[in-house]
């Protein structure tokens, strides 16, 4: 059974524009852990098994940011269309997730959003090259992080005041102006990434509840290397 509550509500923000797509779909792990998803699927539960985990399902609002609400384009060509911009979306959210854009994308809003956000935002999590957007509004100084591996000399020489590590993923401690712990999920490249948000949500949720709703729900095995350290 369940043993771990879940909270009631969270509110994820993700920084949806010029991003590779593939670096923010962690974004449905929490997604499959919505009461709405919940909701959804159970009509398929013909032998009730989900309903011991209907009390840990999460009232989760997704706000998906860009500079201004016209259809945002992400990789490889495809248009979505932005929630919210980053001048209107709250600074106190629950979780804040960075794909990675190329350098040639820095918007000065969203500049202006990760350094007004950052204290007030109890988690972020980047992916790829990400945290060096992140690094951009100047939040990572003296901050222990990772990036893709095959960026991280770039990130090194960009921005000598944070320490890149050359790992599937960093946490790190970072201010919050709430109540509990800042966190600092940085990631590799994108299936480093989504290993790095299953692991947050194996770690802060019911194993049991993200492992029926999420890992079998989205067919994941973490086999192979699917943890923190490379192995080459």
């Amino acid at each position: 059974m369940a043993n771990r509550p879940s909270p009631k509500k969270l509110r994820i923000g993700v920084m949806l524009e010029e991003v590779q797509f593939s670096d923010v779909v962690g974004m449905d792990i929490f997604g499959n852990l919505s009461k709405e998803y919940m909701n959804e699927v159970k009509q398929f539960d013909v032998n009730g098994s989900l309903a011991q985990f209907e009390d840990y399902a999460m009232d989760i609002e997704f706000l998906f940011l860009a500079t201004a609400l016209e259809p945002a384009r992400v990789t490889p060509g495809l248009r979505v269309v932005p929630t919210v911009t980053y001048d209107d979306c709250p600074r106190d959210l629950d979780i804040v997730i960075i794909g990675g854009p190329l350098l040639s994308h820095r918007p000065p809003q969203a500049d202006k959003f990760m350094k007004e956000a950052w204290t007030k935002t109890r988690v972020w999590m980047t992916t790829c090259i990400g945290s060096i957007w992140l690094a951009s509004s100047g939040v990572l100084e003296g901050k222990t992080c990772t990036c893709n591996r095959e960026f991280l000399e770039g990130a090194r020489k960009l921005y000598p005041g944070v320490n890149w590590l050359d790992q599937r993923w960093v946490v790190e401690d970072k201010p919050y102006d709430g109540e509990g712990k800042g966190e600092l999920w940085t990631g590799g490249g994108a299936g480093a990434g989504l290993h790095m948000i299953i692991t947050y949500c194996l770690e802060n949720f019911d194993p049991k509840f993200v492992d029926t709703m999420a890992l079998k729900g989205l067919d994941f095995r973490l086999n192979g290397n699917a943890g923190q350290f490379y192995i080459d």
